[in-house]
């Protein structure tokens, strides 16, 4: 997966602490934000496997969890019959705490 820029848009005083803090740490201030996403957000997270399915009717995609004992007949939606698509994918749902 690549990662991807992101512009923050901080107070002057949010700025300056975040600059002090990433210097105790002889760290430049983007490295320092990075890892503070990556050690406080991610592990709050939790990633679950799903499978993807397409109905047949309304022709929406709907995920459902891939560890299910009963996999899904009817859509959501409109009620019509699910297909699989044969994809298996992680979703990351967030922040669960």
């Amino acid at each position: 997966m690549r990662d991807k820029k992101v512009m923050l848009y901080l107070e002057e005083t949010e700025y300056r602490r975040l600059k002090e803090l990433a210097a105790r740490e002889n760290k430049r201030i983007s490295a320092f934000v990075v890892d503070l996403i990556r050690n406080f957000d991610v592990p709050a997270r939790k990633a679950m496997e799903c499978m993807e399915y397409k109905c047949n009717h309304c022709a929406k995609t709907v995920w459902t969890d891939a560890w299910s004992a009963v996999l899904p007949e009817k859509c959501p939606y409109c009620n019509g019959r699910l297909v699989s698509n044969g994809r298996l994918g992680t979703v990351v749902l967030g922040p669960v705490r």
